[in-house]
């Protein structure tokens, strides 16, 4: 009869090493494939479900620019509004935060009244609108920037 090795390694190693194994496999899974390669190594399953909504035609990709920062890659429904977009964006920060160990909070209602996101000039200022209502698309590049005050003029 013969024995599993995998079964007699499986009893020698810790917990925490099983773990260390089983995502350093997964991380070499997922570098290897070519589809896969762009994805990070401690993806998450809110990613991979985001991800295969996009390749279903369910969900659009769009990129966040921001001035001297790198762009962002966010997921939203295909149908979704401006609403769904924000709650996106937040959300990836919050990956991000996660997964680089900054746990620095960031007041997102600060963050809307302060900066407009926009697409063509255009300011995607109604929350209720679906996206597609300002031609934004898969694959489109928007904008943070920073919002005009109005100066009070003294008369």
């Amino acid at each position: 009869m013969m024995t599993n090795p995998f079964a007699d390694l499986a009893e020698t190693l810790t917990h925490d090493d099983l773990v260390e194994v089983t995502n350093s496999s997964i991380s070499a899974l997922i570098t290897s494939d070519p589809i896969l390669n762009d994805l990070p190594p401690d993806i998450i399953l809110e990613e991979i479900q985001s991800q295969i909504a996009v390749e279903h035609g369910q969900s659009i990709t769009v990129f966040i620019s921001r001035e001297d920062e790198p762009r962002l890659k966010v997921i939203v429904p295909q149908n979704g509004t401006i609403r769904d977009l924000k709650k996106a964006i937040a959300r990836h920060f919050e990956i991000q935060q996660k997964r680089t160990g900054n746990n620095v909070k960031i007041s997102w209602k600060y963050i809307w009244r302060t900066y407009d996101l926009t697409y063509d000039g255009l300011v995607l200022d109604n929350e209720n609108s679906p996206f597609d209502d300002y031609g934004v698309c898969n694959k489109v590049i928007l904008q943070f920037k920073k919002k005009k005050t109005k100066k009070n003029k003294i008369v």
